[in-house]
Order: C-alpha cells, then sequence, then structure tokens
C-alpha cells in the first residue's frame, strides 16, 4: 500500500516548542512509501456489530488481550479491521443504517469555526479511517521523528450531545483530572458543560481557558480531602459546591468556607469498575448520620448527596444500588428532621467512553434516566448532576511514535547463566525479553503516554506503518517494545509479534486521551509535546 498524497484536510499543528511550524497546505507529496498494517494475533473474538458500531465511530476496538505479561498490549486482527472511520467498505445492511441514523443526532459542523478558526484544526470526511489520517501525518512529518498526537476535536462535543441526548437531567461537569488539556475545556467549556476541579491547578486551567465562566453553576471542586490554601481558592474564586466524607472536613469549612454548598460523599459498591475508590473516600450510613449531626450543629449548607462507582464502572447495577442508597439518606434526612432540605444529586462518573464498551452508554443511560425518574422525579425540581472525565477524553486521540532503535537477533545477546527455582519468578519478564527475537526502542514510554499501563491498567492498541512497498503478509516475531529513556524499567511490550520493522517506521496507538498525558512526566528530557487538531462531521 502506497502513501496517500495528502487531501481534503488541512493538517494544522500546536507545537509547544515552536509555533512556527504550523502548516498551511492543501496538498503535500509524500517522499515516503508507508504499508500500513496492524499486529496480528491468533485469538479471534470480533463482534460484528460491535466492530460496525466501532468503525462508526472514527475508533479502534480492542478485540484481543495477552493477559499473562505485566506489559501487554492489545492487537487487532490484520485482515478484519480495517479502521474504517465510517461505513465505508460495508455493506449497507440494515444494521449498518441503524447504526448511521444514531449517530447522525450528534451533528457538529455548526461548531466549524470553532475548530478551523479558533484551534487550527484540519478538516477530515467522516469516513477517512484512522489509519489514513496517520499516513497523511506521517508524510508530513517524514523528516521528524518527534512522537506526536492526533487529537479530534468534534469527538468531544459529539459525546457531550450524547449525553444530554440520553441524560438530559444530568449535567455533567468534566473531570479535568483525566486530561487536563486546554482543547478539551476550550469545546466542552463552549457548548455549556461543567467541570470538576480536584485542585488550585486544575481550576486555574479552567478559569484561563473559559475566562467568563459562572463558578457558581459550573464548577464543582469534588475532592473530599481538601487542603486548607485549595479551599480558600475556590471559595475566593465564586466556587459555591463542594463535597465531604469526614467530619474534620466539616469543621474546615466551618472555619474557612461557612456558606459552601455541600454534597455527602456516599460510599458505594464498586467492586465491578477497575479503578475502585471506596476505600478511599465515601462515607456509610452510620458515618452519613454523624455527619449530618455534626454539620446541624455547625450550621453547614447541606445540600444533597454525591457518590463515584469507581472508574470504568461494567454493572449497571451499581448506579441503581448508588441511587437507592442516596434517596434513603434523602428520606433519612427528611424523616429525621436534621433541617437540611436536600435536592442535589451527583451520580459521580465511571463511564467508559467506547460503543464497543458492553453494557454501552446508552444503555446505561437508559437505566439511569428509569431510575432517577422513579427514585428522583422531576417534578420536585431535583437537581442532578455528573462528573465523567474518561467518557469524554478516552476516545480518538492518536499517538504516532518513531521506532528510534532496535537490535535484531536479540538472543545472540541473551544470558546464558543458570538460575536457582526461587528466581525463576522474579526474571520472568526478563526471561521474555531475552527469548524475543527482536528489540525496539520508540520515543514515548512508560514514563510517557504509556504510564496507563501501569496506573489505569490500560492495555493499548498497537499498529504500525513501515516503509516497505511489500503487500504480502510478513513473517512474524517475537518483540520486545521499550521507551526512549535509560531505565529498564521502561518497556511497554514484554512479548509482542511483529514484523521486521526499520529505524524510521512508526507505531501508532488509538485511544489514548485519557489518564496519559495527565499523569506523563518528562523523566530523562523526554515528552511527547506536539498536537495535530482534526475535526469530522
Amino acid at each position: 500500500m502506497q502513501g496517500h498524497v495528502l487531501y481534503n484536510i488541512v493538517p494544522k499543528m500546536t507545537d509547544t516548542t515552536n509555533k512556527k511550524e504550523r502548516a498551511h497546505e492543501e496538498t503535500a507529496k509524500p517522499e515516503l512509501e508507508l504499508t500500513e498494517s496492524v499486529v496480528a494475533n491468533d485469538n479471534n473474538n470480533d463482534d460484528d456489530d460491535e466492530v460496525l458500531e466501532n468503525k462508526m465511530e472514527n475508533q479502534d476496538e480492542p478485540t484481543h488481550v495477552t493477559t499473562n505479561l505485566l506489559h501487554s498490549i492489545n492487537v487487532v486482527e490484520a485482515h478484519k479491521h480495517k479502521d474504517y472511520g465510517g461505513a465505508k467498505g460495508h455493506d449497507e445492511d440494515e444494521q449498518a443504517k441503524k447504526v448511521k441514523q444514531k449517530r447522525q443526532r450528534f451533528h457538529v459542523d455548526h461548531l466549524k469555526d470553532l475548530f478551523e478558526n479558533e484551534m487550527d484544526a484540519g478538516y477530515v470526511p467522516y469516513n477517512e479511517t484512522n489509519a489514513e489520517v496517520v499516513k497523511r501525518f506521517c508524510s508530513k512529518m517524514h523528516e521528524d521523528d518527534q512522537p506526536f498526537y492526533i487529537v479530534n476535536l468534534s469527538h468531544f462535543a459529539r459525546q457531550y450531545y450524547q449525553w444530554i441526548h440520553y441524560l438530559a437531567r444530568v449535567k455533567p461537569f468534566f473531570a479535568v483530572k483525566s486530561n487536563p488539556s486546554a482543547f478539551i475545556i476550550k469545546i466542552l467549556g463552549h457548548i455549556g458543560a461543567g467541570f470538576d476541579c480536584a485542585s488550585v491547578d486544575e481550576l486555574d486551567l479552567v478559569l484561563s481557558t473559559c475566562s467568563n465562566i459562572d463558578c457558581g453553576k459550573r464548577i464543582i471542586y469534588a475532592h473530599p480531602c481538601k487542603p486548607i490554601s485549595h479551599m480558600k481558592y475556590f471559595r475566593d474564586k465564586g466556587v459555591e459546591m463542594t463535597v465531604v466524607d469526614n467530619e474534620d472536613e466539616l469543621h474546615k469549612l466551618k472555619e474557612h468556607w461557612p456558606n459552601a454548598k455541600v454534597l455527602v460523599r456516599l460510599k458505594t459498591n464498586d467492586s465491578h469498575s477497575k479503578s475502585p475508590f471506596s476505600t478511599k473516600f465515601g462515607a456509610n450510613e452510620c458515618e452519613i448520620r454523624r455527619l449530618l449531626t455534626l454539620a446541624k450543629q455547625l450550621d453547614i449548607h447541606l445540600v444533597g448527596c454525591s457518590f463515584h462507582v469507581g472508574s470504568r464502572c461494567y454493572d449497571i447495577n451499581v448506579y441503581k444500588e448508588a441511587l437507592e442508597f442516596a434517596r434513603k439518606i434523602f428520606d433519612i434526612v427528611h424523616d429525621e428532621e436534621y433541617g437540611f432540605q436536600f435536592s442535589i444529586i451527583d451520580i459521580g462518573g465511571g463511564f467508559t467512553g467506547h460503543n464497543w464498551d458492553k453494557p454501552s452508554f446508552p444503555e446505561v443511560a437508559q437505566s439511569i434516566h428509569e431510575m432517577i425518574n422513579k427514585l428522583f422525579p422531576e417534578k420536585k425540581g431535583y437537581q442532578l448532576m455528573a462528573e465523567p472525565g474518561r467518557y469524554f477524553s478516552s476516545g480518538d486521540t492518536i499517538l504516532v511514535c518513531s521506532i528510534i532503535a532496535r537490535r535484531l537477533h536479540n538472543k545472540e545477546y541473551s544470558s546464558k547463566e543458570e538460575i536457582s527455582e526461587a528466581q525463576k519468578e522474579k526474571t520472568k519478564e526478563k526471561a521474555l525479553i531475552e527469548s524475543a527475537e527482536n528489540i525496539y526502542y520508540i520515543n514515548d514510554g512508560i514514563y510517557g503516554t504509556f504510564n496507563a499501563i501501569v496506573f489505569d491498567h490500560k492495555v493499548f492498541i498497537v499498529h504500525y506503518l513501515t516503509k516497505s512497498n511489500d503487500k504480502q503478509i510478513p513473517e512474524q516475531y517475537k518483540s520486545v517494545i521499550f521507551g526512549p529513556t535509560c531505565d529498564s524499567i521502561d518497556c511497554i511490550a514484554h512479548s509482542i509479534d511483529l514484523p521486521l520493522l526499520n529505524v524510521g517506521d512508526r507505531l501508532w496507538f488509538p485511544d489514548v486521551g485519557s489518564y496519559t498525558n495527565a499523569s506523563a512526566s518528562s523523566f530523562n528530557g523526554f515528552k511527547t509535546k506536539k498536537y495535530f487538531f482534526i475535526w469530522r462531521n
């Protein structure tokens, strides 16, 4: 497959180190011939409906998981996944029509001026594949081996419109921690979302990006355990709402933020979530009764409840249980005459951001919608809010890396020394590396974007672009992928099937938007700083 001439898109670049590099070319002939493929794996478990819906959303479905490795990567099967951004290449069957009709509810063409004139984004037709987009930018960057992100700005707006379509009663407050990037905040602020801030720096980012925001209505300080200095700062900036789950926090509020509107954070069953929070935050019923009594004594303005079912919750029933618990607390407050007028329910986060997730967001939203209408009827004036983070930030961000070095025939370098039984378990990762045929070094790693492997339990999908023009399916070799730093722990994959790749070939990874750059460091002087922005409709 040959590289494509740039067309239908004006690739525009935001580089934090050199803004003069922005390009405005209508077409540019690539000097590299790029062959695109994806890493193959023998474990195939496709669901055609999920794949089709995924392609309609311009995202990449993780279909295979290597679970026996410390640092593993999802891989997709080369012949069954063409990475279509739209329905291109698929028969227009009834399922395709249904998916297309569903997505047509969330057009974003009215934001064209924001995307193109204010944010320097180039337009990409909806049926363009991610693979084609990556090839264009790689052709554009053929003399530059820096890693870079490609961000589809329209994804954030489309997620917002999907949210208000399915959960019209629940106002979303974007959890800034999931991706503290100004471009997400700018778009969500422009179209009406609120923001969940957990620190002074996050608040300052929102205020600097959305200069006219009403802090009292559109920002919540949703951290249950707050430094006093941060508490004062939020207060002075006009933020009105926060949360508590312990008695000391009530005393701090009484002294430093007596006029705050306060939600009581409930402890939930988050055993079905990838990242549970209940061991760290949340109060049970007994503790809540003590908080209600103390808040009444201190004259704290309690206004409702909040909860969080944990990040990436895959059990709809957990939301049901949490909402029923919140209803019970509302009834306790009313029946036992604490003197508070509870009216606000914050259902937190935990929402996934992909169409292939099961249950899907529409399914989760329908269940929540039915429960809130039953437990907190709209006619009684209840206000509902949520703190989705990953839901907005996870999809439609692509990381493109270069192979900066390699070591072939790695087994020849391997140690032949005998090891004891006690050492065998400790050296499992070392054995995997030493048994690999080839080792590749790329220019992002565990200290950068791939920190999500360690901190967020994330398994990445990898695609590759080569300079070869060979259309034959290449032979696969057990390979290792290391990051760029001098630390040996900087290993992205200990054992993965890859063809023979060269220095300068590209690896690209979709779905890198949430909890990646948010917790990345610049250890050893390496950090991905370059962004390209696109938008689709």
